[in-house]
């Protein structure tokens, strides 16, 4: 057993570098670039070989099928001249011409990320730590993830994937080399490695990011080198996407590659935390998110994970960031020693949880420092302890994950989304204002989501789960033409939904809006479901000052989880200075409502447990908070966990009488042949000669003494 053996010295130090921009790459002279393409062949020629032979004739480099979007990828080297322009443009039409070729995609270059957290110069010397908390750091016992359990029960992670889809990963690590999967890993950065490694170009620190993701998720225990990972059994892979220039052919293929054996993909990146940018994922990668719920894990879908985002000191909100916001992704944010959240975190309605990873609640408070982050693998075979923000948060949570696909490897993606909606609990009462019950009785919350992560209560209730039944999706869209913002009012648009067949329950709800403003940033967005429940998919971002609008960006809440989606849903824009002087008005283009969600005839779980909870959301008052908050800290102590051995042999008896009582379709029997049917008939009749030779035996016996056994009379 690991127990105590376990090194959980998950210290925490100060986190003081500044964001890393990915548009450089050491692969490459700074006077060269590449040109990603997409090529999607005819049906009679859709074969990696062919597709290989066209790259060879146009002397290009042909780097592989890009799932999810059905196209074979190729690159070209180029220089940074009109002239190497010229020709690029001249590959592409000869390309377009190709009679083998139905059609060619350009990747468009991204600017993406690493959501290392920001520090102020005052934040010097912070210390914390998290994962297994008994207080030794100021904090209040117990403040932790709940994982030791999961540990002492005899679950590691053993037999789950996570892949970090990074800078590279230092896979030669000590942390992390006895669990390195080769064939779940592949270096994107460099498509002219034959070996596909993806370790990082440098250990000079600015490519260490992918690493201290693994170390958090999957840094092997008892090693005597760092910290442990939260799955510290697990396997660990990588995808080096972030070492250079990224596009959207890149980004598509880094989310969709090998989601078939791949349990869980960790992304701690985004578009930039600046509190300027909005931008959702592009078509090609959404569809490999698709590809991977879908395809994933043999139909069981891929767990994707993203960090919500560091820009919360510049303004930003996550709502604005379509990746974090995305509805087949868990988005995680964090939260520090005394369950605060810091000054870095970004809110709003998507996050749907948090996990202990540190950083100062306010930026220029005087309260006592401690320091700030996990101990974490690093690069070069190296230690950090100053890994912090969102961009901890996702692989520890990406760990915590793979413990829970171990306790029960037949769940879904969904299945484990509706686990964390169903433990997670509020983690202190300094921030008890900013929750709300919705309609189904869930605590939420634009900081914590629906509360920080429990390994201990995922884990048990993960044991005896049963499977969510299927995702379906409606939709229902705004006809009323364009509509006026007016500076200082308020407008509201209904949209109200009368069929929304079958769902009976939500899951996640997507505004898709397009509008015109003067100040984008000026605008503050909610959507009310019918059941009153208030989610300000976008505040106001004050660095935002752009007038170019938005066009069908999708607004995504989880604050709606389980409500009947029939009723008024409202859209509701306000400006956010009532005294602004702009030369213009703005003006509501589109509205459409996506509404995501199962069927189940049983009442909402959470609301039908607890009676005081009306079908109605509301705002619950400090006391009812505080309730909730001891009640979730006393069950933290009470988790049902089955030691791993006593689950497997349960699970292997329930497999035993399933395959036994297994019936056809329509409880019919399948047919039987002809010779079949003879040998049965065969078998019925020995077994009846079997049966009744003992009778035949006793008539026999009885038949001899009567006529042979009779004395002769004298």
């Amino acid at each position: 057993m690991v127990g105590h053996e376990l090194k959980v010295s998950w210290n925490f130090a100060v986190l003081f570098l500044n964001i890393l921009n990915t548009n450089g790459s050491d692969n490459i002279d700074e006077d060269e670039e590449y040109i990603d393409i997409g090529v999607r062949l005819t049906d009679e020629n859709r074969d990696q070989l062919i597709a290989d032979l066209i790259a060879q004739e146009k002397h290009v480099i042909s780097a592989g099928h890009i799932p999810g979007v059905d196209m074979y990828h190729f690159q070209v080297r180029r220089k940074r001249n009109r002239r190497s322009k010229r020709q690029v443009n001249q590959l592409i039409d000869e390309l377009k011409e190709d009679e083998r070729i139905a059609s060619v995609t350009v990747g468009e270059r991204l600017e993406r990320q690493k959501r290392n957290f920001v520090s102020d110069n005052k934040l010097i010397d912070l210390y914390k730590k998290y994962k297994e908390n008994e207080g030794q750091f100021k904090s209040p016992t117990d403040f932790d993830i709940n994982v030791a359990p999961v540990w002492l029960a005899g679950y590691s992670g053993k037999g789950i994937a996570v892949c970090i889809v990074d800078d590279g990963l230092d896979h030669p690590h000590p942390d992390l080399a006895d669990h390195y999967r080769p064939d779940l890993s592949y270096d994107l950065n460099d498509l002219d490695d034959p070996k596909h490694d993806p370790i990082p170009s440098s250990y000079d620190g600015q490519n260490s990011h992918g690493t201290q993701c693994a170390g958090t998720a999957a840094a092997k225990a008892n090693n005597e080198v760092c910290g442990v990972g939260v799955a510290y059994n697990g396997d660990i892979a990588g995808i080096r996407v972030l070492d250079g220039p990224i596009s959207t052919l890149l980004e598509a293929r880094a989310i969709a590659l090998f989601v078939e054996n791949t349990d869980i993909k960790s992304a701690s990146w985004g578009p930039a935390d600046d509190g300027t940018k909005m931008e959702a994922p592009h078509g090609m990668t959404r569809a490999a998110l698709e590809y991977g719920v879908t395809h994933g894990r043999q139909g069981k879908g891929t767990v994707y994970v993203w960090a919500a985002g560091n820009g919360g000191s510049k303004g930003d909100d996550c709502g604005a960031d379509g990746y974090a916001s995305h509805h087949n992704v868990i988005s995680i944010s964090s939260i520090n020693h005394l369950g605060e959240t810091p000054y870095f975190v970004e809110k709003c309605p998507s996050t749907l949880a948090v996990a202990y990873t540190g950083g100062q609640h306010e930026i220029f408070s005087n309260e006592e420092r401690f320091p700030v982050g996990v101990i974490a693998s690093d690069v070069d075979g190296k230690c950090t302890t100053t890994f912090a923000g969102t961009s901890s948060a996702a692989p520890m949570a990406a760990g915590a994950f793979a413990l829970v696909l171990e306790a029960n490897p037949e769940l879904t993606y969904r299945d484990v989304m509706h686990i964390v909606a169903e433990t997670a609990r509020i983690p202190s009462l300094l921030e008890a204002d900013d929750w709300l019950i919705n309609g189904a009785g869930y605590h939420v919350s634009d900081k914590f989501g629906f509360g920080v992560l429990d390994v201990a209560q995922m884990v048990a209730l993960a044991q005896n789960w049963t499977n969510v039944p299927p995702r379906y999706e409606c939709y229902q869209e705004h006809t009323g033409g364009p509509l006026k913002i007016v500076i200082g009012g308020k407008l509201e648009v209904p949209i109200k939904v009368i069929q929304c067949e079958p769902i009976t329950r939500v899951e996640h709800v997507v505004a898709n809006i397009s509008f015109d403003f003067p100040r984008r940033g000026d605008l503050k967005i909610s959507v009310l479901s019918p059941s009153g429940t208030i989610s300000e998919v976008l505040s106001c971002r004050p660095n935002d000052i752009t007038s170019a609008g938005i066009q069908y960006f999708p607004f995504m809440t989880s604050h709606s989880w389980n409500e009947n989606p029939i009723g008024e849903w409202i859209l509701r824009i306000e400006t956010c200075d009532p005294n602004a002087e702009y030369s213009d008005t703005g003006e509501l283009q589109h509205f459409g409502l996506r509404i995501f969600g199962s069927y189940s005839p049983k009442a909402n779980s959470k609301a039908d447990q607890d009676k005081r909870y009306p079908r109605r959301a509301f705002v619950p008052t400090k006391r009812e908070i505080e309730e909730i908050y001891n009640r979730e800290f006393a069950a933290r102590k009470s988790s049902n966990l089955m030691q791993k051995r006593d689950h497997q042999n349960l699970m292997k008896q329930k497999r035993a009488e399933a395959q036994t009582t297994t019936k056809t379709p329509d409880d019919k029997k399948s047919p039987i042949s002809p010779i079949q049917k003879v040998i049965d008939s065969a078998k019925t009749v020995i077994k009846y000669i079997q049966e009744a030779i003992p009778t035949v035996r006793t008539i026999y016996d009885t038949i001899r003494d009567f006529f042979f056994s009779k004395k002769e009379p004298k």
